[in-house]
């Protein structure tokens, strides 16, 4: 991060795009963003989330030829990691990351930066769906390079095995120690050990005839691989029972006659997603047995 006077281009230099949303008139510093574009900023915002920055500014700058010329940081950082974090910092709706290459830049430059209030503004990412689906390793180290601890467990408890065994050895994995990883991996193949027997004993009264769906795994059978997919929470799973059974019945299974209300199909879900937290919690980090 290095300071300089805002100042025109060279002959071999680009101008710099300015922005459309942080160009203020009453701005009192320029940040430039890789080299190439320019948010006209105030102190006294990024001071007050940055100690960082604070600190800089305390710093005397020397005088200047010209009262008009604003002094201008240069930033390492892409100008849509910037935006994000001026978005989150400014008073504006925050911005919406739904891609987990800019959610690590984000909290990794805000970890830069001690950007604390931008870190515990985007917690609720780590909850995504899409990531915790795709990317659940990833999503763990950008935890664990955070210090965000509850959030590490949670993405713990959401991943799949065979998808962070998967995701292990595929690129660089930014705050990942080999403890880190060590620690998800025991707590994903004990959870699964404990967990898999359970879901397989549970007996669905609403499942009991899909033996006469020939060629299918029908109701009894769709219904447990769901729950054993940590990440689909249960109204989706039981929203996609009652959708099964229905289409099995339409489809001309005798056998599914008998009258099975929702309560029922809702209880046992209820009662497979209270063992799945209570297996998670017995083999998770810093808890006593």
């Amino acid at each position: 991060m290095e300071s300089h006077e805002e100042s025109g281009t060279t002959a071999n230099e680009s101008a710099p795009v300015l922005s459309t949303t942080f160009r203020a008139d009453d701005a009192d510093v320029v940040i430039r963003t890789a080299g190439t574009y320019d948010f006209r900023v105030h102190r006294f915002i990024l001071s007050l989330v940055s100690p960082i920055f604070k600190d800089m500014f305390t710093v005397p700058q020397p005088p200047t030829d010209n009262p008009e010329t604003l002094p201008r940081i240069d930033l390492d950082e892409s100008a849509e990691t910037w935006e994000n974090i001026l978005r989150t910092i400014y008073p504006m709706p925050n911005p919406i990351v739904d891609d987990i290459d800019d959610l690590e830049s984000l909290l990794l430059t805000a970890i830069k930066y001690e950007m604390r209030a931008v870190i515990d503004t985007h917690k609720p990412c780590f909850e995504n769906r899409a990531f915790l689906r795709a990317e659940p390793l990833r999503l763990y180290a950008i935890a664990c390079a955070c210090g965000l601890d509850e959030q590490a467990k949670y993405v713990a408890k959401n991943a799949e095995l065979l998808t962070v065994v998967r995701r292990s050895w595929s690129g660089e994995l930014r705050g990942l120690t080999l403890a880190s990883h060590h620690r998800l991996i025991t707590f994903l193949v004990e959870r699964d050990n404990e967990l898999y027997p359970i879901l397989e004993k549970g007996w669905v009264s609403f499942c009991s005839y899909c033996d006469c769906l020939t060629g299918r795994k029908g109701l009894y059978g769709t219904t447990k691989e769901k729950l054993k997919t940590p990440y689909i929470q249960m109204e989706e799973v039981y929203f996609s029972a009652l959708k099964d059974r229905s289409k099995y019945s339409k489809e001309g299974c005798s056998k599914l006659k008998c009258p099975v209300i929702g309560s029922k199909i809702k209880g046992f879900l209820e009662e497979m997603f209270a063992e799945r937290e209570r297996v998670c919690d017995k083999f998770m980090w810093d808890r006593q047995r």
